[in-house]
């Protein structure tokens, strides 16, 4: 696919503003309400998802004719997660909110396939150009206009609304940061450590130990799959599958360590609310992204003013019942699947970023609800459930005496 800039600042501008924390920075910067509904915020969501619709449509490429049956299913199952939540405006508990949403969801799909339709380096680029953006702005924040930069107990949130917002931007940084350091070392450095240091500012238990689950995992995989080529035998699988347990008993310990915590109490109390209104409509939902907006719900209980499941399972429980459910757990595990198989397979620093962006995403999915507020998460990991596009037939030739043109488009 041959390097087009208008795709590349498209890729960028929707993963700022599916980020959420600066679009609201801006609108209350500039006196508008923060919230969806809001006249800044809600105009540039839809912008976001016609534009991707418009892109895949009008791609003279033809994406759409080349995916295989996985990523047709892919995709599918991405349109109907968005239209689903549509549909709730059935029976949800506002209407409105639903509907709307629901048709910026759907619309995901087509836009992953505008950042699949990047290629991989390009990719990285416009991941770490993005991510890179949210850290300098929200430093320059912290620092210049602590007022606004930190929350009341002293923890760094950026341009964010909350420090579990700024976290995990941090921990994308840094993997992307990670990626870059094979081509461009000291920007790559740089990025990775400056994430870092966001990252133990911002105080996130949760971001930190996804970034440590997910770099080990990776880098695990990749490398003992590196070693595997020069020392054949059945020693180098049997210390990958230790090492990925390893880390995966490193998150449980973890897990249990703080599990008594005021933080992970509370989001216990939350999921022990939730499932009592879950219980009430388990196939259908509440109504996509609809629970939060209804005064009468969600002042049952304190907690529950807080707006948030604190977990994407429970979140998509809530409001869109099993068979959301059932679209959303498609997506997510054939995301880690794709991205660990081609770790295995063909070890590379692209193929760890890919394995390591899925568990860090999915670690952080465990306690908050990233799946919710147009996330970035969901995008990206529709993306990479999605991997590759196919090469078209009539570019075979093309390609054949030019094996390295998509790789560094």
């Amino acid at each position: 696919m041959a390097p087009n800039p208008t795709r590349d600042l498209f890729a960028m501008g929707t993963l700022l503003i599916l980020a959420n924390g600066p679009v609201q920075f801006v609108a209350r910067a500039i006196d508008l309400p923060g919230h969806w509904e809001g006249p800044f915020i809600r105009p540039l969501l839809l912008t976001v998802a016609i534009g991707g619709v418009l892109f895949i449509v009008l791609d003279s490429s033809g994406p759409l004719r080349t995916l295989n049956r996985r990523q047709r299913t892919v995709a599918g199952t991405a349109l109907l997660f968005g239209l689903w939540g549509s549909m709730s405006t059935l029976w949800s508990v506002n209407p409105d909110v639903s509907l709307w949403r629901g048709f910026v969801y759907a619309a995901f799909g087509p836009l992953a396939l505008v950042l699949v339709g990047l290629g991989d380096h390009r990719f990285i680029r416009a991941l770490a150009a993005s991510f890179g953006t949210l850290l300098l702005l929200s430093m320059a924040v912290v620092v210049m206009w602590p007022g606004a930069g930190l929350d009341p107990a002293g923890d760094w949130r950026g341009v964010f609304g909350n420090r579990n917002s700024f976290a995990p931007a941090c921990g994308v940084a840094a993997l992307a940061g990670i990626a870059m350091v094979p081509r461009r070392q000291v920007l790559g450095l740089s990025m990775t450590m400056l994430a870092i240091v966001g990252l133990v500012g911002g105080g996130s238990r949760t971001a930190s130990l996804a970034l440590v689950v997910s770099v080990g995992l990776a880098s695990t995989v990749v490398v003992g799959r590196k070693w595997s080529a020069h020392k054949p035998g059945p020693i180098v699988p049997s210390l990958v599958v230790g090492g990925a347990g390893a880390g995966l008993a490193t998150l449980v310990v973890c897990v249990a360590r703080f599990w008594e915590e005021p933080t992970f109490v509370q989001r216990r109390i939350i999921w022990d609310l939730l499932f009592d209104h879950i219980k009430d409509r388990p196939i259908s939902g509440h109504g996509f992204q609809a629970f939060w907006s209804v005064p009468e719900l969600i002042g049952q209980h304190e907690l529950l003013g807080r707006g948030s499941a604190h977990n994407s399972a429970v979140e998509v429980l809530l409001q869109t019942g099993v068979i959301g459910l059932v679209f959303w757990l498609t997506v997510v595990l054939t995301a880690l699947g794709v991205t660990m198989v081609s770790a295995w397979r063909s070890p590379s620093m692209v193929s760890w970023l890919w394995f390591a962006l899925v568990v860090f995403l999915i670690v952080e999915n465990l306690t908050e609800s990233y799946v919710n507020w147009f996330s970035y998460n969901w995008l990206l990991l529709i993306v990479a459930a999605l991997g590759p596009l196919r090469s078209r037939p009539a570019r075979v030739e093309h390609r054949t005496s030019q094996p390295n043109a998509e790789a560094n488009a």
